[in-house]
């Protein structure tokens, strides 16, 4: 640049004014620039539940075809780094905004959310459990206690926040309740029977407690923001999950619950396939991980029903779990895009 040019283009000081006067009012002028650690999002964790899902749901489907398990354990890998990654930005949060994390998980909307770290941890139990059995174990034990206290803190919220309206209210509302019945599947090696039941049973009824409370919601309020719109994925997951736990205990997958379960399953999907050209158009946010984990869930039930002796259901759960698979690679692939433009972990408009 020639010196004529830059004078055309550097602001010059007026005469009489102290070196450094006009940067320093020019950064004065500028609107700050918030750390991106401030925004690190809970919505992070959705990512672990999606990865451990679908190594769940690959692991069934080697016990269906000749598939090799490293599918599975790869997903699993990449589940537990995921959460090494989210888990460390999210606590370098807290340690340094206290302030912030406190106000997220007392927020009618994104409370909801704060669930979704132990459920992480409940789904990588499961997911590593043929494998690393000892991890696993420890995996549940962590995982268990935290959907405890979280399961009672959300609602403890929810029942005292004078701020709740209905519009706050969205499908990720079902996570802090139905994350009791991820506990279950890997629970029942681990835990007393009195344990596994407990959180069986605060899944199921404050799953159809939340039900209505939810649909009226949506059929009522008006449509979710586009932020939240993924989270429509997430009434596959309550059946889907149900059935899965259910039949880690007392059930089998030819008796009348799990016929339900599985039909109410199949109609979440059919309902959710039908919305699939509108979600695909919604901008992108952390918040499309919400996709995934559901959808790996009903694969799993699927190919679960088919292994142990329930309904055939192998291609109906083949033709599922490819299509998670292309969400999560396809997701995977979109967050990567997003963190080098810096889309991720900024202040939500």
């Amino acid at each position: 640049m020639s010196a004529t040019t830059a004078s055309a283009v550097l602001p010059t000081a007026e005469p009489g004014a102290e070196p450094g006067a006009e940067s320093a009012a020019e950064g004065a002028a500028a609107p700050a620039v918030e750390p991106r650690l401030k925004h690190v999002p809970l919505g992070g964790f959705a990512m672990v539940m999606g990865l451990g899902g679908s190594a769940v749901a690959w692991h069934l489907a080697a016990q269906v075809w000749s598939i090799t398990p490293w599918v599975s354990r790869g997903l699993a890998v990449l589940g537990l780094v995921a959460f090494l990654v989210v888990g460390a930005g999210y606590l370098a949060k807290a340690v340094r905004y206290p302030a912030v994390v406190r106000a997220e998980w007392a927020h009618p909307v994104k409370s909801a959310f704060t669930a979704t770290v132990a459920v992480s941890l409940l789904v990588l139990s499961i997911a590593v459990a043929g494998w690393l059995p000892g991890l696993s174990q420890v995996l549940f034990w962590i995982g268990g206690a935290g959907q405890a206290v979280i399961t009672v803190m959300v609602l403890r919220n929810w029942i005292q926040n004078a701020t709740v309206q209905p519009g706050h209210i969205h499908p990720a509302w079902f996570i802090p309740v139905v994350g009791n019945h991820v506990a279950p599947i890997a629970g029942v090696d681990y835990a007393p029977e009195v344990i596994v039941w407990y959180f069986f049973g605060v899944g199921l009824v404050y799953w159809l407690g939340l039900l209505p409370v939810v649909l009226t919601r949506l059929f009522t309020v008006g449509t979710l923001p586009a932020r939240l719109a993924p989270t429509l994925a997430i009434l596959v997951a309550p059946p889907a999950v149900a059935a899965l736990a259910w039949n880690r205990l007392e059930g089998t997958w030819t008796d009348p619950l799990s016929l339900i379960l599985l039909g109410v399953m199949t109609m979440q999907l059919l309902l959710l396939a039908v919305q699939a050209d509108t979600l695909r158009r919604m901008p992108f946010a952390i918040s499309v991980w919400a996709y995934t984990f559901p959808l790996a869930a009903a694969a799993s039930a699927y190919l679960a029903s088919t292994v142990h002796g329930g309904v055939d259901y192998r291609w109906v759960g083949a033709a599922l779990l490819a299509v998670t698979t292309a969400v999560v690679i396809g997701v995977g692939v979109r967050t990567g895009i997003g963190v080098r433009r810096g889309e991720i972990c900024v202040k939500e408009g």
